[in-house]
């Protein structure tokens, strides 16, 4: 940790608090934003003299140029200096703290709805009702934390209008909150986009941290991937596998497959004698049942046997009994841990207890890691504690697989509304007033012919725009929602209650 930083204080309308924090991310070598002088309860503002922004920064910057910049940028969008708050700013270099748990302290348990609630990742919580959606988030850099007005409104309209199995679409998707809710109230698939691509991989993991898969490669289900096979090489491959390519210590070599003799009968002994919690796994793994990857059971690995193992994806998946609690089975645990990482294998380590109580949960974790092409050789562990978020409840969507290839999931990229082809039942933009006056025919592209969409981001005094735009594109409005001093439009192509 370095010893010192640099701490911005902007005073700013309490309002755009959101707004402006992820700006100061994406200008400045920001690595935090706290907000001082307010106090909350459930997460709501319930006072506030004036709003101040702590930005920590890493290095020296000159920010009066950044900020004047910033400032006409969104004068030019239509905001107001009133809206915009004074900008008033100091700057003083500090000696360092733990700012990275400050802005933890602010924020709590969520209650967007009686139904929804937003939970952060390092809070417990137990739900009120047993058809409660939990969603558990940590934003990390991303706007999206189910605590601001246009956030919420998104989930209100979700909660409302969402059908079981709609196809739905998170324009401008943040942390993925609003995607991650859709799966989890019953959509069949939801797809974000947005134009930060720092924010992809919070969405991911949020979307994981909740049991949800994801999609990297829609087609990916269908295909069967094999690396390229070398020629000459004289080896012969496993039973079943085929020849493929291990990177070691950042080389690429032929696997030559030279186990121990003895791990080799070994391994063929708990092939055929498999403990329960692997006959149930292997029930979804065999035959390329998940993702299409080839996974062999009881597989020798130097001087190990893995309990499952993809050789060409590299990832290896451990099933541990309660005897792995013991101190001496831990330290050989992270001896046997660090020869797999170090020959790089990612590893996913379940308890039993997961796959006989949790299988659900289980394999979308699975799809997840295989379907993220970032990641890395580390050890994968099913998050604890979330039985419900993992677990579905009754009366909730599953947002579980199923063998063959159909399942839900979320699929992210870097895009934009004008940019993509499909057609969804539900869309979601939660996007300041002027972008989508500009791109509101785009998002009506969107729909199918019964589609809905939600808008947010909507200052009161500036929805007029907005309603210019719905009136220029023939939307008609189902319902107008408000939250303090915010507004959302649910609409539709079709003829509804009232046009503007």
């Amino acid at each position: 940790m370095q010893k010192k930083y640099y701490e911005l204080q902007l005073k700013i309308n309490p309002d755009m608090e959101d707004i402006i924090s992820e700006i100061c991310f994406e200008v400045f070598p920001c690595e935090g934003v706290v907000l001082a002088e307010e106090t909350y309860k459930d997460l709501e503002m319930v006072s506030t003299t004036e709003g101040t922004l702590r930005i920590f920064l890493t290095d020296y910057t000159n920010v009066e140029p950044i900020l004047k910049e910033q400032r006409e940028i969104l004068k030019q969008r239509g905001l107001t200096d009133k809206e915009l708050g004074s900008w008033e700013y100091s700057l003083e270099e500090k000696e360092n703290e733990d700012w990275s748990k400050k802005w933890k302290e602010k924020w709590d348990i969520t209650h967007v709805t009686d139904r929804i609630t937003v939970v952060p990742d390092w809070l417990e919580y137990e739900p009120k009702r047993n058809d409660e959606v939990i969603i558990r988030l940590e934003p990390g850099c991303a706007f999206g934390t189910g605590t601001h007005q246009t956030t919420q409104l998104c989930m209100r309209a979700l909660g409302k209008y969402l059908k079981p199995d709609m196809t739905v679409a998170d324009i401008g998707m943040g942390s993925g909150i609003l995607s991650v809710c859709a799966i989890k109230m019953g959509a069949k698939s939801a797809y974000g986009c947005d134009i930060d691509e720092t924010v992809i991989d919070v969405a991911k993991d949020n979307a994981v941290k909740n049991g949800i898969r994801i999609v990297n490669d829609p087609t990916r289900k269908s295909k069967i991937f094999t690396l390229p096979q070398g020629e000459g090489n004289s080896y012969s491959p496993l039973e079943g596998e085929s020849k493929a390519m291990l990177s070691v210590g950042g080389n690429t070599q032929y696997a030559q497959h030279n186990f121990p003799i003895q791990n080799q009968r070994l391994a063929k002994y708990m092939r055929n004698n498999p403990t329960d919690a692997e006959y149930k796994l292997w029930y979804y793994l065999k035959n390329r049942g998940i993702c299409g990857v080839k996974f062999r059971r009881q597989q020798p690995i130097g001087d190990y046997i893995a309990d499952f193992a993809a050789m060409q994806e590299k990832i290896i998946i451990e099933l541990d009994g309660g005897q792995h609690n013991g101190p001496d089975n831990i330290e050989k645990d992270k001896i046997r841990d660090k020869f797999l990482l170090d020959s790089g294998y990612t590893v996913l380590r379940f308890w039993n207890n997961d796959i006989f109580n949790n299988i659900n949960s289980v394999l979308n974790f699975i799809h997840a890691v295989i379907d993220d092409p970032t990641r890395k050789s580390k050890i994968f562990t099913l998050p604890q504690g979330e039985g419900n978020s993992y677990s579905p409840l009754e009366g909730e969507s599953k947002a579980m697989l199923s063998v063959g290839g159909n399942y839900n999931g979320c699929y992210f990229e870097l895009g934009t509304a004008d940019k993509i082809e499909q057609k969804f039942d539900f869309v979601m933009a939660n996007i300041l007033h002027n972008v989508l006056y500009e791109i509101m025919g785009d998002l009506k592209n969107l729909l199918n012919e019964n589609g809905i969409l939600s808008l947010s981001g909507i200052l009161d005094e500036k929805k007029q725009v907005v309603l210019d735009a719905i009136k220029r594109e023939n939307l008609s409005i189902i319902e107008e929602m408000h939250q303090d001093q915010w507004v959302g439009f649910v609409v539709t192509k079709k003829e509804k209650a009232y046009n503007v």
